[in-house]
């Protein structure tokens, strides 16, 4: 990408298509986005920056909470803004700022207390992050309903909402002015109470195609490059909506005629419902441009993983890597990654002859090279 670092334009919706089947467990769908405005470029790798809005479902929720209307004037970065514009537009109302939590202790809410003693900071994250426990700003109101705050005290101690990055899921050489995205729609229960990813839902539900928001481009190059040498053969684990930058991938190296081998480990729930662009990709492996191999979890007594299918393929996996293969991991950090890089390590230590020390300094030399990327979340 050249120029700076983010390119800001306003994107316009063109296509929201659901990609998982009936039955899917998920909701998962590949949007199309139009570059209108200024121009902007993107390469493989890259990320698209977005704001989207809150749910009008929430925002109602906590403009009742707090007793106010709606149309109240509060601070803003231009002026005035009324309440509700700045708790749809502006405003974090997933993850509930300590100062949200000390406002409302200082107003009588004495169970709070605890959590803000520094010595409780364990406590106090798992109140707001923890599996099944996590509280937003509207629990807090809600389950307080004897304070009462005013708007402008509100917003001022609410956090500003930041931007979500999606690993852009085509290549500009393939979609000459269009993004695409996979995206999977967030929505879970916590407490008897539907919660709901806010950019997901709003590229899913609440952004009407035609329409137009602002929007940037993100340079990730620095971690998250292509090869350099379009001869270079590419490994590539993208389960999930992990498979984004790897389609990318391809469609650039088929658009260039690029000669290097490409390599996907791609996973999902069920083949049936859940196996993303699946014509394409079989399309791509049919012509020679893909290695595909595929694991579906619930298609099976037992569940089969990414790092199985690579532990099954370990010795041509290791013929790869030391022929100079790339290798790339997109997709969630805490577990699928760990068990994907024990796999890899434990790979290099089979088919590669090396000890468990060896692999470790033959996978940081992978990293220190750039031969071991990762776009993890």
């Amino acid at each position: 990408m050249a120029g700076d670092v983010k390119q800001p334009f306003t994107g316009r919706h063109l296509l929201n298509r659901k990609l998982t089947g009936p039955g899917s467990g998920k909701d998962t769908r590949h949007h199309e986005i139009v570059i209108d405005g200024a121009p902007a470029t993107y390469l493989p790798g890259d990320a698209l920056g977005l704001q989207g809005r809150n749910a009008p479902a929430l925002v109602d929720r906590v403009v009742q909470a707090i007793g106010a209307r709606g149309d109240e004037p509060v601070p803003a970065a231009s002026g005035t803004m009324t309440l509700a514009d700045a708790l749809a537009e502006v405003y974090d109302l997933c993850t509930p700022s300590r100062r949200l939590l000390e406002l409302l202790a200082a107003r009588g809410a004495d169970d709070l207390a605890p959590l803000l003693d520094r010595a409780n900071a364990e406590q106090f994250k798992h109140y707001l992050n923890g599996w099944d426990e996590a509280h937003d700003v509207l629990d807090l109101l809600e389950e307080h309903p004897a304070v009462r705050l005013s708007p402008t005290e509100l917003v001022e101690a609410l956090r500003k909402r930041l931007p979500r990055l999606y690993s852009i899921a085509s290549s500009l050489t393939a979609h000459p002015g269009q993004v695409h995205l996979l995206v999977v729609s967030v929505r879970y229960t916590i407490r008897g109470r539907l919660r709901e990813g806010v950019c997901s839902t709003w590229l899913a539900d609440r952004w009407p195609d035609g329409e137009t928001a602002p929007m940037y481009l993100q340079n990730q190059q620095r971690h998250f490059a292509m090869p350099a040498d379009p001869a270079t053969p590419m490994i590539m684990v993208g389960p999930g909506t992990g498979l984004a930058p790897f389609r990318a991938f391809v469609e650039a190296r088929r658009a260039h005629g690029a000669p290097g081998r490409n390599w996907l480990f791609f996973g999902e729930q069920r083949r049936r419902t859940d196996f993303f662009y699946q014509d394409e990709l079989c399309a791509w492996e049919r012509d020679g441009a893909l290695r595909l191999d595929v694991a579906f979890s619930r298609d099976q007594p037992h569940k089969v993983y990414v790092q199985h299918r690579m532990r099954e393929q370990g010795a041509d996996l290791w013929r790869w890597l030391d022929e100079g293969a790339e290798f790339f991991v997109c997709g969630d950090k805490e577990r699928m990654a760990a068990d994907v890089d024990r796999e890899l390590h434990q790979i290099i230590q089979t088919h590669g002859g090396r000890t468990e020390d060896q692999a470790k300094e033959y996978v940081e030399a992978m990293k220190k090279t750039k031969r071991y990327k990762r776009d993890v979340y």
